[in-house]
């Protein structure tokens, strides 16, 4: 893409939520496009804005790179909010090499780590990883740490950990700076920022088949534990005691390197997970259930609570928040959706923040409380985020919903008003889009199930329309609210969707998510039935127009669909997806082929063990169920989902002579990223779609 100058919007803000009515559904170009401003920070004053952009035409236009060696993908820019609006270009960088992280040090300086976002088969060298500070100017760029090539060809990157508000010239790093082939190893050193001296806080302890996770810190960034895996099993020993992937929690002595095992959790089983120090850096807040140190439970909870630990007593000493439906937060799985506010200067905490059917808000501070909730108040249907300056006079507010994307203002408590910053995509307001409501209904079994029906802009009430099954990847994983571009898609051609939040998604307690060991084509695709069922009882499908579509895991139950229930789905759109279980567990290309290994094993089958069920779970073994029309996508880089894993399956419909629909791109993985690929495949979906649906 050319490199262009950065559209922002910056007016006094009028707020005007209505959405127009077209009779036309958005251009794919513009609803697949990318937008503005992302990933923005108040400076410690809440004077400047920073904020990471991408250099796309601000009109929204899809070209093909003049250069993709000299692509711009991210820049940062800094706003002065006091002094015009004007947003500057401080930094850019290639394709090879983007901005990935920042942070403010102080109201000049800001921190940034630079590296490129990996894809499969891309090539790796140690130039595109660099920890640098520079002015909010764009001037005085000081490179603090690059990374190295170790001996054995993995990179030692460092990584930032934190800033040092009580220490203003120094920060944290974590690096591998040990004379050894190995690469792996995640030390914290502190970096003086005015001579680059590299001082060691704490080293990665030797743990005996255990991988490295986290550290975690107090409130003054000392490292105070850490987090740790044990992910191989002896695959081929079926009754191997190392048959499973455990999660280990250790408190950490920085003062003479020492540590104890405090927590040990086994996969899908009660877990805690530690996530921030209370202000007296010795209670510890944490999320899941209450495991006591000698592995008894404390208080069951099925969902994730959220706990206060004593880390010199080692007891549990307060249920803070719990939701008896769903999870405050699931990071087992990267879901970390909840969070805990704290007030930094005052030392309060000001409350905490989870996900329902969508983003809930819990106060404990009534002064908080009061402009949280008056900030809510002012943007009615919109799902609100708040986050403030070091002095709490100041907010950054991101707005979203079904049917927008986000628009970023800024709110000054003391002069009461409200800018707009940037809209992120505002070439989208002139179009009408589906609106997502949140949905509730009680599988066959009598698991209690949540998911999203998204109905076209137009939909007449009372009327039966097409319908698209949409199952999310993962599977552990979950869809949840907001504005999703393929949802829109189908919802602006005139397509119900329903979004089934099946068993296994994360989200909403142990029970919930064991209920999918071993289910794959079983009770988590009856799910995805009952999801769909469920809306034709309350009058919107019609059941001679229904396809099925996904990706990764989503694509896998689009082929379980056609070929299972292949009187239910005149079409089906495997984007990514697996057909062979017994195969890609064979394969030791598949990036799942160590790591992770036993987890797989417990929940989708052993494969010696349950070699059987794998292949019942086959799609691939049921082609010849097939009636409707098939879409194939794929990306020969793909390691997730092995490559190979297409290839058997386009053998085995030629073999059999059924006729199907492919593409495949070799410059992509596990997904398509380039624009020009994602336009070519939704316009080639559209016009599946079409032929399928009337």
């Amino acid at each position: 893409m050319k490199i262009s100058k950065i559209l922002f919007f910056f007016v006094f803000l009028t707020i005007n939520l209505s959405i127009p009515s077209f009779a036309e559904p958005i251009p794919l170009e513009k609803l697949l496009c990318g937008g503005s401003a992302s990933g923005g920070d108040l400076s410690p004053s809440g004077r400047y804005y920073a904020a990471m952009v991408p250099s796309s035409p601000p009109e929204c236009s899809i070209e093909e790179p003049e250069d993709e060696s000299n692509e711009v993908v991210n820049v940062l820019i800094v706003i002065d909010l006091e002094d015009g609006m004007k947003a500057k270009r401080i930094s850019g960088t290639s394709l090879n090499a983007r901005i990935s992280s920042f942070d403010w040090l102080n109201d000049d300086t800001l921190y940034i780590s630079r590296g490129r976002d990996y894809q499969a088969g891309s090539s790796m060298n140690a130039d595109m990883y660099t920890l640098y500070t520079i002015d909010r100017n764009g001037e005085n760029r000081k490179v603090l740490y690059k990374a190295s090539q170790s001996k054995s060809g993995g990179l030692k990157i460092p990584m930032m950990v934190d800033t040092l508000p009580q220490f203003p010239n120094k920060v944290l790093i974590s690096v591998n700076r040990r004379p050894s082939s190995v690469w792996k190893y995640r030390d914290v050193y502190m970096v003086d920022l005015d001579t680059n001296e590299l001082t060691l806080v704490a080293a990665e302890p030797a743990l005996e088949d255990e991988i490295f996770g986290s550290w975690i810190l107090d409130n003054n960034a000392v490292p105070r534990g850490f987090s740790s895996s044990h992910d191989k099993g002896e695959d081929s020993k079926p009754n191997s005691p190392r048959d499973g992937l455990f999660e280990y929690y250790y408190l950490y002595n920085v003062a003479d390197g020492s540590f104890e095992k405090i927590w040990s959790c086994e996969n899908r089983e009660a877990c805690f997970h530690p996530l921030t120090f209370d202000f007296d850096d010795r209670h510890l807040f944490g999320v899941g259930q209450a495991i006591n140190p000698d592995g008894s439970i404390h208080e069951y909870t099925d969902t994730n609570a959220l706990w206060l630990f004593d880390t010199k007593t080692r007891k549990f000493v307060e249920k803070v928040f719990h939701d008896k439906d769903f999870d405050f937060s699931n990071p087992e799985w990267g879901d970390n959706n909840g969070y805990v506010l704290k007030d930094m200067v005052n030392k309060k905490l000001l409350g905490l923040s989870y996900y329902t059917s969508k983003r809930e808000y819990i106060y404990f501070d009534q002064n908080y409380a009061n402009i949280g909730t008056g900030i809510e108040n002012a943007f009615p249907g919109q799902t609100v985020s708040i986050n403030p300056n070091d002095t709490m006079d100041k907010f950054i507010i991101n707005t979203s919903s079904d049917r927008h994307l986000r628009t970023t203002y800024l709110y000054d408590l003391k002069k009461g008003n409200i800018q707009l910053i940037d809209k992120y995509a505002p070439w989208l307001e002139e179009y009408e889009f589906g609106k997502m409501q949140p949905i509730s209904f009680t599988a066959r079994d009598g698991l209690k199930l949540h998911g999203y029906m998204t109905l076209p802009p137009n939909y007449k009430k009372g009327t039966k329309i097409p319908f698209i099954v949409h199952p999310h990847g993962g599977p552990h994983a979950r869809d949840s609210y907001g504005f999703r571009r393929e949802v829109q898609l189908y919802a602006t051609r005139g397509y119900g969707v329903i979004q089934v939040n099946f068993r296994g998604s994360t989200g909403y307690g142990l029970k919930h998510m064991n209920a999918a060991k071993k289910q794959w084509s079983l009770g988590m695709h009856d799910d995805l039935l009952d999801g769909l069922f469920w809306a034709n009882e309350q009058g919107y499908v019609d059941m001679d127009n229904v396809c099925i579509s996904g990706a990764s895991y989503g694509g896998y139950s689009a082929m379980v669909g056609i070929t299972k229930n292949a009187d239910i789905f005149k079409c089906a759109v495997n984007y990514v997806g697996v057909v062979n279980l017994v195969s890609i567990m064979g394969d030791k290309q598949w990036m799942f082929a160590d790591m992770g290994r036993p987890s797989w094993n417990k929940g989708m089958g052993h494969e010696v063990k349950d070699r059987e069920l794998l292949e019942r779970a086959s799609p691939i073994n049921y082609l010849d169920n097939i009636k409707g029309e098939l879409f194939v996508v794929h990306g020969r880089r793909d390691r997730n989902v092995s490559y190979k894993q297409v290839l058997e399956l386009k053998d085995a419909l030629e073999d059999k002579g059924i006729p199907f629909e492919y593409m495949i791109r070799g410059d992509e993985a596990h997904g398509f990223y380039a624009e020009t690929n994602n336009l070519e495949l939704y316009t080639e979906m559209e016009k599946f779609l079409k032929r399928n649906l009337n």
